[in-house]
Order: structure tokens, then sequence, then C-alpha cells
């Protein structure tokens, strides 16, 4: 499956949310490629750290992208791709829209991040339009507290009105997430079956079967939607 993680606003934990799912795959015997087209290159950063059997991390420039992704698909050497994108709305981000199997935007619970997550959701209505097939996408909460707060109660309600179809899962603000980034140990392997090695194993649950519903079902997977 192909995922792409999409915002147009920094600091939302796109990166972080590839590489611990992008790790978790590849524990479980998967052979994964995370293209890093993130201008910070924070995880193909963090891969020179990690030594995980079957997980690839290429840096990639916005103008290498279409080449190296259809080289890639075409070589049929991994099973997933992970797309990091670029914190920013430009053309790749269209691109790697139209080639998801799910798009995935990460986003706090804030009005600006909301609100930007808004505006992904639009472009991948768009590519839609223009690829003339359904592109699932969900969004993420990320770097929840966890205890109900006033900020998560209007992240919902506001989500709610808004009809954007959201994980299950939420990400809590964990130091495992940043460490991973100091010492390369991924939550999947530091803390399987808990706190943040727990989540990303339901998000994983939760993508999984989002992808294979609309590859059976494309009506009922935009049902689920909503």
């Amino acid at each position: 499956m192909i995922l792409v993680f999409a915002s147009s606003k920094g600091g939302v934990g796109k990166s972080t949310t590839c590489a611990a799912l992008g790790a978790a795959l590849a524990l479980e015997g998967q052979r994964v490629l995370i293209l890093d087209l993130d201008q910070n290159r924070t995880v193909h950063r963090w891969s020179r750290k990690t030594a995980i059997p079957g997980l690839t991390v290429e840096a990639v420039t916005m103008g290498e992208f279409t080449g190296i992704l259809k080289s890639r698909l075409e070589a049929e050497s991994f099973d997933h791709i992970l797309i990091d994108l670029a914190g920013a709305r430009e053309v790749t981000l269209f691109k790697a829209i139209a080639r998801a199997d799910l798009v995935i935007i990460p986003a706090q619970a804030s009005e600006p991040d909301i609100r930007e997550a808004l505006v992904i959701a639009g472009d991948v209505r768009d590519v839609e339009d223009t690829a003339g097939r359904k592109i699932p996408y969900r969004l993420l909460l990320t770097k929840m507290y966890p205890l109900r707060t006033r900020v998560s109660d209007f992240a919902y309600a506001e989500l709610a009105r808004l009809g954007l179809p959201m994980f299950k899962t939420v990400l809590v603000e964990r130091v495992s997430y940043r460490e991973m980034f100091l010492n390369g140990q991924p939550p999947s392997l530091v803390e399987t079956g808990k706190g943040a090695g727990a989540e990303i194993a339901s998000l994983l649950a939760e993508i999984e079967d989002i992808v294979s519903t609309e590859a059976s079902d494309p009506d009922m997977a935009l049902a689920a939607a909503g």
C-alpha cells in the first residue's frame, strides 16, 4: 500500500507518525520504503540511527519524486511505500495524493491545525475529481493530552461539525516519540503492547482495515468515511 502523510503546517507530528508506522510494518517482516520529501529530512536523519531489517529510507527532492516513485513501483521491491511530504502545498503534494491508497493528515487539537487539515482534505477531493477515483483520507489527532481538556473538546466538536473523517486512534504526547529520533528506537520496539507502541499498533490496524475495505468496495469505504 501507498501511504501519504500530508500537512501544510509544520510541527504536527507528520514525520514522527510516518517513521513510527514504517518501522512497525518493517518489524512485522514487511518490505517498507519511506520516501522523505520533507525539507527538514527528519525521517532520513532518523534512519541513520536505526537498523531495522526490511526498512529503507530515501531522501528525495521534489524534482526527483515522480521518477523515483515510478521506478520503485515498477521494481516491486517493496510491500509498502510511505511518503513523508514537505510541510507545504506544492505540486508534489498533488502527485503523491493521486497515487495514494490512503492519505493521513496529522493535526494537533487546535483551531489552526484543524483549518489546515481542512485545506488538505479539500486538496484530496480535488485530486479525486482529476484522477477519477476515490482516495480515502483520515485526520489523525497527534500530541494529545491524556486527560480531557477544553481544547480536545473543541477539536472533537469542530471535526464533527466539519464532517472530517478521522482515525479512532489518537497519538498522545509521549516521550518515546521524541526519544526515537535520539536513539533510533521506534515505539513498536521499545514499548511493545503498551504506551506509544500500542497506539501505533492500533493505528496500523485501522489503516490496514481502511485500505482493504477501499480495495474490496470503494462505495462502502466512502460511506464509512462519512
